[in-house]
């Protein structure tokens, strides 16, 4: 009875693995414009500004916490515009930032490189 349970299990965890990844995928599914940023900068990220290419005001921060190097953090959509073409500013702990430009449509990572001035 024990070793069905043990196979039961193994059975279903080996179903259930196929899915992790889609799960992952689906983080950032809510939104067409829902993309993950990146710091690959031994700064930390402070502040995170996102504006309509169009635009001329940058808006609040979007971040809810500082990403320090090494992490990412999801920013999300939730507006009802169909724009794509966004600017990026990313400030970090020492003042100096970076400023990017990309098309969030087809976009789904953004990583900021560098000691300020380096976007990828």
């Amino acid at each position: 009875m024990f070793s069905q349970f043990l196979r039961n299990t193994f059975i279903a965890t080996t179903l259930a693995l196929p899915l992790v990844p889609l799960a992952s995928q689906s983080v950032l599914a809510d939104d067409r414009r829902d993309f993950l940023v990146y710091n690959n900068n031994e700064l930390e990220i402070t502040q995170l500004y996102v504006s309509s290419a169009k635009s001329d005001y940058w808006g609040r921060n979007v971040l809810q916490s500082d990403i320090v190097s090494g992490r990412s953090d999801v920013i999300r959509f939730n507006n009802n515009s169909n724009q794509c073409n966004y600017d990026i500013k990313a400030i970090y702990s020492d003042g100096t930032y970076d400023l990017g430009r990309a098309d969030l449509c087809k976009t789904y990572e953004i990583t900021f490189y560098g000691h300020g001035g380096d976007y990828k």
